[in-house]
């Protein structure tokens, strides 16, 4: 993935060819971290929408492994439903993800098509959501991280700020 440090370690005048070299390395094989700096909150609805701050781009014919971490508040009569959506195909994809209620591990579930996901949560007070997997995307595009109500009982179902998305290109 290009990132502003790559393309300014390149842009540095400074460096000799093998400080450039080490630095875009290790620029390569660090991850891409989106951090929701805002929090999202969806109310009251039961289509999935797009958080605004976490997202990430792929290119075609790349590897990807992701890692979620979502801090959420969603009332036991709602719950919160989540998903990764794109508007372009994933030629593989695998995401487990797995719901805590009150720190116990309540649901774990497998999405695997990231085109028309179908949403994954459950009804009750979600305090956190993890998520990890592989996507090896089929062409270049935008994956971006949904929720919305499971049930619309008129509750607020939010994902607070300090969530991330945790991204690495593998190949």
């Amino acid at each position: 993935m290009e990132t502003t440090l790559k393309s300014k370690i390149n842009n540095t005048g400074s460096l000799t060819s093998g400080q450039k070299n080490l630095l875009n390395y290790i620029a390569e094989h660090s991850p891409y971290i989106a951090y929701a700096s805002a929090d999202h909150t969806v109310n009251p609805s039961l289509t999935l929408a797009n958080d605004s701050e976490l997202y990430f781009d792929v290119r075609a014919g790349r590897k990807y492994i992701v890692e979620a971490h979502l801090f959420t508040t969603a009332a036991g009569a709602d719950g919160i439903k989540v998903a990764l959506a794109t508007a372009v195909d994933a030629t593989a994809a695998r995401i487990s993800w797995s719901y805590n209620v009150d720190n116990v591990v309540n649901q774990l579930e497998a999405q695997t098509d990231l085109t028309s996901p179908a949403p994954t949560g459950v009804a009750a007070a979600i305090t956190n959501i993890k998520a990890n997997g592989f996507i090896h995307a089929a062409a270049d595009g935008r994956i971006t991280l949904q929720s919305a109500l499971v049930v619309d009982n008129n509750a607020v179902t939010t994902i607070h700020k300090g969530s991330y998305l945790k991204v690495y290109e593998v190949e």
